[in-house]
């Protein structure tokens, strides 16, 4: 009766030994050369691997230093000419672009004639102006005012463009304007139906000046 599973039979190391003592002296030589050849693969494996990571590493690192490098160059370039730049705003009275100096009082004042003068001069009527509370920010102050009037849509824009554009620079913010006259209202040719307008205007002055 045979073996129930030849395959799965094992072989034990001494049949191993006893068939690489079988081989014949050529065979031997070969496996010899064969085991030899693996091992000095392995060996150069060993060895190779590691350098051929490490020299990849080094070659990124280089890379990206070197476009550091590249970009550090380029920025060093316009040096000159961003110091030509601030040497140029220095130069500049920034201080007109602020309300005077002194008190909240003083502001406000000065940003209540401006809008006086604008509204006046370019056809608008002015109905009240309120001055709430200034804000401080730092080296900064916040003056704003609160503004009522009446104008036409030609007369607003006028109005809006010279303040706008005037100096101290002065900021509107929520403006609202509403229609006086019924939606069926029907101007005289070249003219304009007059508008409720509000908003609020502000500007800035140096606190510590």
């Amino acid at each position: 009766m045979g073996e129930p599973f030849p395959s799965l039979r094992l072989r034990l190391p001494g049949e191993t030994l006893m068939n690489l003592r079988a081989l014949s002296p050529e065979q031997s030589r070969k496996l010899a050369i064969g085991l030899l050849f693996f091992a000095v693969i392995a060996a150069v494996a060993a060895v190779a691997v590691p350098v051929w990571l490490a020299n990849r590493h080094y070659d990124r690192a280089l890379a990206d230093m070197t476009d550091r490098l590249e970009r550090y160059t380029r920025l060093a370039a316009t040096r000159p000419e961003i110091a030509k730049q601030l040497e140029s705003i220095r130069a500049r009275d920034v201080r007109r672009y602020f309300l005077r100096a002194g008190g909240a009082a003083l502001s406000a004042a000065e940003v209540q004639e401006a809008v006086r003068v604008g509204i006046e001069s370019n056809g608008g009527k002015l109905i009240a102006i309120q001055v709430p509370a200034s804000k401080e920010d730092g080296r900064y102050r916040q003056v704003s005012v609160n503004v009522q009037l009446t104008a036409n849509i030609e007369a607003l824009r006028k109005i809006m463009h010279r303040i706008e554009n005037g100096t101290p620079v002065l900021f509107i913010d929520n403006l609202t304007v509403r229609s006086q006259v019924p939606s069926t209202f029907k101007p005289q040719p070249g003219g304009e139906p007059e508008m409720f307008v509000q908003f609020d205007l502000y500007g800035y002055s140096l606190a510590g000046a």
